[in-house]
């Protein structure tokens, strides 16, 4: 007998963790954040207790309350940890938090799948991201040792680390009672698929994040094709625009940046989702077709060279953009009072190859000449901006979705405020989503034909009921059987 539990995306965007059983092999489908009800709980001032994450996020619903799946060092210190694994792997559609952000608390034993490309993402969260992040590796936690300087002490040791099990997507493949087959799929993060997976009662699709209107927009097309000759019983399909009718393409986006930016004669500052590379070439273009550069941050350039080594192709490059040095720490960069080896002192290990690449950028560079540059600047980086100094004929363009909640809200009046300061306000609002429009959901579940549908990632899984007849609409943790 074949089952699905829905233990997040119910009546709300993102938090995915789709259980599906088949016999005694049990499968989830992406284990994602739920960022709505963290933010009901939780803020940078108030975080879960370390020692008891996962108990405290059973307790607020957060994560399921199961055995045999999360990793012993933090369950242990709450109940008796199972001794093997009972779920048999993780299939992840793609990177964003809200559906691989709870992976770091998984067993590293229980196999995880993905693309290169969600590899390559996850892996700079891991390294770059504040918080806990532990994806490709775990750092075994409340483990202690002999001090190296005093052998009669103990100290913590938190140098012992596990690599998890990353195996990478093959155009299908085989797991005891599931064949699952992955389709790369059109969305704002590099890595993205939707699955056919067969199992003994049928084929079902999952559709993970997907949309039509981006620069790869064609292989969501071929995935919906392929999926339809599965014959499917079951579609689990993502809802997120559901009410929205047509959606804003990424090439109108791109279209629309260029005589934006042509009216311009000092510096375009703008902020795009930090790891959307199909936003980051669309500004690139822009840059070209205003003679000028894009500068990204240290972060994103990092992200660009591990997807790189991933053998992820067709995304920008580093040759294709500048690379923004700020001065942190000290603020010693470039002082020649101050050796080199001291200076690097002020940036991360994984920064430091791009202090001296060719590509790199200072603020006293960009104040210099602020015609020629297209400066990325999100929340956390328009401290730079006093470095910078933009002169007044400038301009900055947000290129991420308005504010949907009351904190998203109070951090766009903090943004307000430094633009306001730095005489960038009003500011211009160009965006396009990363999810199918109403009218696409449609014509895709019309298209695949599956026998019946059931919605997840969406605020309105009842509207659903115009798209097709047999709407499967159930709870959080409660059991439906194909």
């Amino acid at each position: 007998m074949t089952s699905i539990t829905l233990h997040g995306a119910v009546g709300e965007i993102g938090g995915n963790k789709i259980l599906i059983e088949d016999g005694s092999t049990k499968l989830f489908f992406d284990f994602g954040l739920s960022f709505g009800k963290y933010g009901d709980y939780f803020s940078p001032y108030l975080q879960p207790r370390r020692w008891s994450f996962i108990k405290d996020y059973m307790n607020l619903g957060l994560l399921p309350d199961l055995t045999g799946l999360y990793r012993q060092d933090y369950e242990g210190r709450f109940r008796e940890s199972s001794k093997e694994a009972k779920y048999d792997g993780v299939i992840l559609s793609h990177p964003h938090l809200d559906h691989a952000g709870f992976v770091s608390y998984l067993r590293p034993e229980i196999p995880i799948y993905c693309s290169p490309g969600c590899k390559g993402i996850l892996q700079s969260f891991e390294q770059t991201s504040w918080g806990f992040h532990e994806y490709t590796r775990i750092k075994e936690a409340f483990k202690f040792r002999e001090s190296k300087r005093d052998a009669t002490k103990m100290v913590k040791d938190r140098t012992s680390t596990i690599p998890r099990e990353i195996n990478l997507f093959k155009p299908s493949f085989k797991l005891d009672e599931f064949t699952i087959h992955p389709f790369p799929v059109d969305h704002s993060v590099p890595g993205s698929n939707s699955f056919v997976i067969e199992t003994s009662e049928g084929s079902i699709v999952y559709t993970g994040d997907i949309r039509f209107h981006g620069r790869k927009g064609d292989l969501s097309d071929t995935f919906v094709e392929k999926a339809a000759s599965f014959d499917p019983v079951l579609i689990i399909s993502e809802g997120t625009n559901i009410d929205e009718p047509t959606t804003f393409g990424e090439l109108d986006l791109q279209q629309d940046l260029f005589p934006l930016i042509e009216t311009v004669t000092g510096l375009v500052i703008v902020n795009f989702p930090v790891r959307d590379l199909d936003r980051m070439r669309s500004f690139i273009e822009a840059a070209k077709h205003n003679d000028r550069s894009l500068i990204i941050s240290l972060r994103q350039a990092y992200t660009l060279r591990l997807l790189e080594e991933n053998g992820v192709t067709n995304i920008p490059r580093v040759d294709e953009v500048g690379i923004f040095i700020p001065k942190k720490g000290w603020g010693i960069l470039n002082n020649i009072n101050y050796p080199i080896e001291i200076q690097m002192q002020d940036y991360q290990s994984w920064e430091n190859e791009f202090i001296e690449h060719p590509n790199s950028v200072t603020a006293a560079e960009i104040h210099e000449n602020p015609d020629k540059y297209i400066f990325r600047c999100d929340f956390a980086e328009l401290k730079y901006l006093f470095d910078i100094q933009p002169p007044k004929d400038s301009i900055y363009i947000r290129s991420v979705t308005e504010p949907i909640d009351e904190e998203m809200e109070l951090d766009q009046r903090k943004v307000d405020n430094w633009l306001k300061y730095f005489g960038l306000y009003p500011y211009k609002q160009l965006h396009c989503s990363g999810h199918a429009s109403g009218y696409d959901l449609k014509e895709m579940i019309r298209k695949i034909n599956p026998k019946s549908v059931m919605p997840i990632h969406t605020e309105k899984p009842a509207d659903f009921s115009s798209l097709h007849g047999d709407v499967i609409l159930k709870k959080l943790g409660e059991k439906y059987n194909l």
